[in-house]
C-alpha cells in the first residue's frame, strides 16, 4: 500500500471506523439531513420561502427531532435548495439513502481514478467520509465535484468549468478556484464556471421564486452569529478563526487571524499554480483542496472530505520511499483530524482543536513537494519524488 503511514495504516483505519462509532452515541443519525429534508417538503408543499424563517424551520424540525435542543438553521443559497428539492418527495429515510449513496459513489468514483482500490478505501474508511454518512452532510458531494472538475481541467475543460459553477452549493469553499485558475491560465474554464453558476442560480430562482434569494441574503449575517459565539460551534470548526476564538480572542482579533490564514492560501495557491507545466497536476489539484479548506471562516468537520481527497491526490504523486518521517506523521494526523474534531463533542475536553495548524503545515508541505519536483534534473523533474505511474511536469 502507497499511503505513507507505516505499520500504523490498519491501526488507523480501524481507529476510524471505532472513533466514528462513539461520537455516533452522542450525535443523532441523520441529524443534519432532517433539515435538508424538511427544507425539501416545504419546497415541495408550494412554501419553499418559510425555509428561510428560522423560528418556522426549528417547529417543523423539531417534529421529527423532538428531544433535540440543538438550534436549526437553513443557511444555503437557492442553488443547494434546488438541488435537494426532489428529496421532499421521498421518505426521510429513503431520501437519505438516495442523497448519501449517490454522493458516495461520485467521490469514490474519482478516488479510484485517483489510486485505484486503495485510494478507495481511504477515501471511504476516513472519519470525514463516515461522519458525512452517519449525518447525512453534504461533504461527501462537494468533494466529489470539486476533485471531479480538477480531473477534468485539462482534456475536458468545459466540463471542468461546469462543475466549478454547480460548486456554488457553497460558494464559502470555492473562493480559491478563480485565483487558481487565474493564476493557471485556465481561462475557458474560468468563464465557464462563472456562466454556470449565474445559470444555476437563475434555475433556482424561477423555480423556488425570487424571494428566496433575497432571504438567502437576508439569512447571510444570522449565520455568521450563529458560529461566532458559540462553542459548540467552535469544536466542530477546523478554521482559524474557531482556533482564536477558543483561545479567548475576540471576534475581530480571530478575523484578523483568519484573514492571515485566508492571505497565506491565497500566496501559496498563485505560487502552485502560476506555471502548470513545471510540476505534476496532482499536487497542485491537492494544494487547491487544502489552501480552499484553510482559507474560509466557515467550514465544519464534514467538509474535511477535501482533506481525504487532496491526501489521495498528494499520495498518488509522491513514490512511498519518497517520504521523510515526519511528512508520515503529518499527514497522518491530517487523515484523522475530522475524527479527533468529532470527539471534541462526543467527549468535551479544555483543549483546542489543532486542525487549522495541520492543515498550514500541510501546505507547506505540498508547496516543499512542487519546490522539489521543479529543480531540473536530465530535463525532469526530479523522478524520485513521483510515482512511477503518476505525472512529471504536468504530462502524465
Amino acid at each position: 500500500m502507497r499511503f505513507p503511514f507505516g505499520k500504523f495504516r490498519w491501526p488507523l483505519l480501524l481507529a476510524s471506523v471505532l472513533g466514528v462509532y462513539w461520537v455516533s452515541v452522542s450525535y443523532p443519525p441523520l441529524f443534519d439531513f432532517t433539515v435538508f429534508w424538511t427544507a425539501s417538503r416545504m419546497a415541495e408543499s408550494g412554501q419553499a420561502l418559510q425555509a428561510y424563517d428560522l423560528d418556522f424551520l426549528q417547529q417543523a424540525v423539531r417534529q421529527l427531532r423532538p428531544q433535540s435542543q440543538w438550534p436549526f438553521g437553513w443557511y444555503y443559497p437557492p442553488t443547494f435548495y434546488l438541488m435537494v428539492y426532489p428529496l421532499g418527495r421521498l421518505s426521510l429515510g429513503s431520501s437519505y439513502l438516495f442523497f448519501c449513496l449517490i454522493s458516495l459513489l461520485g467521490l469514490g468514483g474519482v478516488l479510484y481514478r485517483l489510486l485505484k482500490w486503495e485510494g478507495v478505501l481511504w477515501g471511504v474508511l476516513s472519519s470525514a467520509t463516515l461522519l458525512n454518512f452517519f449525518t447525512g452532510q453534504n461533504g461527501l458531494l462537494t468533494a466529489a465535484l470539486a476533485a471531479t472538475a480538477l480531473w477534468n481541467l485539462e482534456k475536458r475543460p468545459i466540463l471542468a468549468g461546469v462543475l466549478i459553477g454547480v460548486l456554488s452549493i457553497k460558494p464559502q469553499l470555492g473562493i480559491l478556484f478563480p485565483i487558481a485558475l487565474i493564476a493557471g491560465g485556465y481561462w475557458r474554464t474560468l468563464w465557464v464556471a462563472g456562466v454556470s453558476a449565474l445559470l444555476f442560480m437563475g434555475g433556482a430562482v424561477a423555480v423556488l421564486g425570487i424571494d428566496t434569494f433575497w432571504a438567502w441574503l437576508q439569512v447571510i449575517p444570522l449565520s455568521r452569529l450563529s458560529f461566532e459565539d458559540r462553542y459548540t460551534a467552535w469544536i466542530l470548526m477546523p478554521t482559524l478563526f474557531s482556533l482564536g476564538r477558543q483561545l479567548g480572542f475576540s471576534v475581530v482579533q480571530a478575523y484578523a487571524g483568519q484573514v492571515l490564514g485566508t492571505l497565506l492560501a491565497i500566496w501559496a495557491v498563485w505560487k502552485g499554480w502560476r506555471n502548470q507545466h513545471a510540476s505534476a497536476p496532482p499536487l497542485r489539484y491537492a494544494l487547491l483542496m487544502v489552501a480552499s479548506i484553510l482559507a474560509t471562516p466557515y467550514a465544519y468537520y464534514y467538509d474535511l472530505t477535501w482533506m481525504t481527497v487532496s491526501l489521495v491526490w498528494l499520495v498518488s504523486a509522491i513514490r512511498p520511499e519518497a517520504w521523510q518521517p515526519w511528512e508520515k506523521v503529518l499527514l497522518g494526523l491530517v487523515w484523522i483530524s475530522p475524527l479527533l474534531i468529532g470527539l471534541h463533542f462526543a467527549v468535551p475536553v479544555p483543549l483546542p482543536q489543532i486542525a487549522p495548524l495541520l492543515f498550514m503545515g500541510m501546505l507547506l508541505l505540498i508547496l516543499r513537494r512542487i519546490r522539489m519536483t521543479n529543480r531540473p534534473m536530465c530535463g525532469w523533474g526530479n523522478p524520485a519524488l513521483l510515482h512511477e505511474n503518476g505525472w512529471r511536469n504536468g504530462s502524465k
